[in-house]
């Protein structure tokens, strides 16, 4: 009887052993998640630095004084100036405004969305800690981060918004869901806004390099066509149009080379061993920085192409991400084309 007993206590043993097993994995995974905490501590180096920039001199960005200005005039009950901006903005004013007087906070306020966006987007895209904290670095050492973060305050938001929406978009993996989340980055800069729309179209299947060959080619022409488009220009920016800033419009040539700097990057992965993902953002940059040559006939267009030179830091990360774990099975070769593009983002940003 008692080996009897005993047998079964044994058996019941074996049936309650996985799930025990089960369970300490599963604390384990849940609890000692070490990439995770890794990730979640990333936000830190976004928060310090758009704190630091938010809390900027006013003379710093040659923009700041003007949404100072709307700011300060909008907290004494003047409208005027808010009627050159786009209604994303106005909100964002009059939810600061309802807080404090300070222009300060409406400046930290907008670095701090762009920092909680661009983080967001790291971690749904990158996952693995060892690429999002390379993403990191290549993002807070952007000069075109800093830009959006010092000067072109509406752009950035703007950029900031689509962002987080093809975070979105990319979880979701609806069409429905990537349409009506195009819309929202309108509201805060209406030509941005446009300009970001090919985020939203997420082309895998082709390859877009030959319809950024075409568009910068058609740029160079671009004394012929303007007349034509700048019929569908906004009132805002027709002074933009009339050439009466001291500006260099037309064709760039080193906007276009500049350009072309992701295109040189991706030459040691080829497109068909890009992730899907990759892809997505790699042909959205190719559309969006064409778009942007095409318009070279307005001034400071150079603003226009940081929607996609904004972009960078992201696909960097993606293509080293893509070379280690799919691209290459030597690791030397990992190791020296990681580095190559790793050094040569930093690099530009550095000397740009």
């Amino acid at each position: 009887m008692k080996q009897f007993l005993l047998k079964i206590q044994y058996r019941r043993s074996i049936v309650k052993m996985p799930q025990i097993i089960s369970f300490l994995n599963f604390k384990k995974k849940n609890f000692i998640d070490l990439n995770g905490i890794l990730i979640s501590l990333g936000i830190i180096p976004m928060l310090t630095y758009a704190i630091y920039w938010g809390k900027r001199p006013f003379t710093i960005g040659s923009d700041t004084l003007n949404y100072v200005r709307m700011f300060s005039d909008f907290v004494k009950g003047d409208y005027s100036l808010l009627s050159t901006v786009d209604t994303g903005f106005i909100a964002l004013i009059r939810l600061s405004a309802l807080i404090t007087d300070n222009p300060s906070f409406f400046l930290t306020i907008i670095s701090l969305i762009q920092a909680v966006c661009f983080y967001i987007v790291g971690i749904v895209f990158l996952k693995r800690s060892i690429f999002f904290y390379l993403y990191i670095f290549m993002l807070l050492t952007s000069p075109f981060y800093l830009s959006i973060n010092t000067n072109i305050l509406r752009h950035g938001i703007s950029v900031s918004i689509a962002l987080l929406g093809i975070s979105i978009a990319y979880r979701t993996k609806g069409y429905f869901y990537r349409l009506i989340l195009a819309y929202p980055p309108t509201l805060f800069h209406s030509i941005a806004g446009g300009l970001i729309i090919p985020l939203f179209i997420k082309i895998r299947k082709y390859n877009m390099l030959y319809a950024w060959l075409c568009m910068a080619s058609i740029s160079y022409f671009s004394g012929y066509y303007s007349g034509f488009f700048s019929g569908f220009i906004k009132e805002d920016y027709i002074d933009y149009v009339s050439g009466s800033f001291n500006y260099a419009k037309g064709f760039r040539i080193d906007f276009t080379l500049f350009s072309m700097i992701p295109i040189l990057l991706s030459a040691v992965i080829s497109f068909k061993k890009m992730s899907e993902d990759t892809r997505w953002i790699y042909n959205s940059y190719l559309i969006m920085n064409g778009f942007g040559l095409m318009i070279n006939f307005i001034s400071f267009s150079d603003r226009l192409l940081i929607s996609s030179w904004i972009l960078i830091p992201i696909l960097a990360a993606l293509f080293i991400r893509d070379i280690s774990m799919y691209a290459y099975k030597i690791m030397f070769n990992k190791i020296f084309f990681s580095s190559y593009i790793f050094i040569s983002v930093i690099l530009i940003n550095v000397l740009f």
